[in-house]
């Protein structure tokens, strides 16, 4: 420490403090402060540097709260316009759905005039069921009643196994609880349409009691006979794939694969009135769903 105090540095500080000093004595004396103006000269600058530089973070910090709240603002516009999107979306699937099922139904009335249709969509499936039963969005407020056959443009889908006001079940024509009265639109050999476990789970029905001599082949489109009055005559059911001999008996039968795909079928139509309806339909029939 005492070679400090000996050294020329602390001589050199002593000395610039005594000419400070000084400075400011005569200054003070002068009313003219070259310190203050020389201080002045070195810090102006740094202020207005320190100056702008706050004031640019300043305007910088303003400007992000801004853009934020405008970016909000404009999110939750955009979201408004998005679900207002979404709905119209929605509304025009739902429409041209709608004008695409009164296109069908007006196709179906006027090569069937006598025919009354309720269109309607499918809303529940039991994913256990071997048959591939539905419900549908329709029932007795519709005008739908018990028996009612379901149908697409396509061709037969099954018929109305129950009803409730706003509901109904469809019983597939892959159920073994169908019976379609149907015939062979080629050479009119006729049978009856049903089907089981085994053909359903292949998406198949048959034509079943055809004769020994049947010419029922390959290819043949299966219709609706209008026999039982149950179902109009001449609705599309499917096109035969082979023709073999039933297990139990000596009578024929044609494999049939249907036209509609029942296990994904969406929107039928259900037939709530045509000519001859109910006429031949016994009590044996109605009890044990025989179509």
């Amino acid at each position: 420490m005492k070679d400090f105090f000996h050294s020329k540095g602390f001589k050199l500080l002593i000395a610039v403090v005594f000419i400070m000093f000084g400075l400011m004595l005569y200054t003070a004396g002068t009313g003219n402060s070259i310190v203050t103006n020389l201080l002045g000269f070195i810090s102006s600058p740094m202020q207005k540097v320190s100056t702008v530089v706050t004031n640019n973070a300043a305007v910088a910090a303003q400007s992000v709260t801004r853009s934020n709240a405008d970016l909000m603002a404009e999110n939750d516009a955009l979201k408004k316009q998005i679900e207002e999107q979404n709905q119209k979306l929605v509304k025009y699937y739902t429409y041209q759905q709608e004008n695409a099922q009164l296109r069908k139904f007006l196709e179906l009335k006027n090569e069937n005039k006598d025919f009354k249709p309720v269109s309607a969509a499918v809303i529940g499936r039991d994913p256990n069921d071997v048959f591939y039963n539905f419900q549908i969005d329709k029932g007795t407020l519709a005008g739908i009643a018990l028996n009612d056959p379901v149908i697409t443009e396509g061709g037969v889908v099954g018929w109305i196994s129950s009803v409730n006001a706003s509901y109904s079940r469809v019983t597939t024509l892959l159920s073994a609880d169908t019976k379609i009265s149907a015939i062979d639109k080629v050479n009119r050999d006729s049978g009856v349409v049903s089907s089981n476990i085994k053909l359903s789970d292949s998406g198949l029905v048959k034509l079943g009691y055809l004769t020994a001599g049947t010419t029922v082949k390959a290819g043949d489109i299966i219709v609706t006979s209008g026999l039982g009055g149950l179902y109009p005559r001449d609705l599309p059911i499917g096109t035969v794939t082979k023709v073999g001999n039933e297990a139990y008996d000596v009578s024929l039968f044609a494999e049939v694969k249907p036209f509609v795909d029942v296990k994904t079928v969406r929107d039928v139509m259900v037939i709530t009135s045509f000519e001859g309806q109910g006429q031949a339909l016994t009590d044996s029939s109605s009890s044990t769903g025989s179509k």
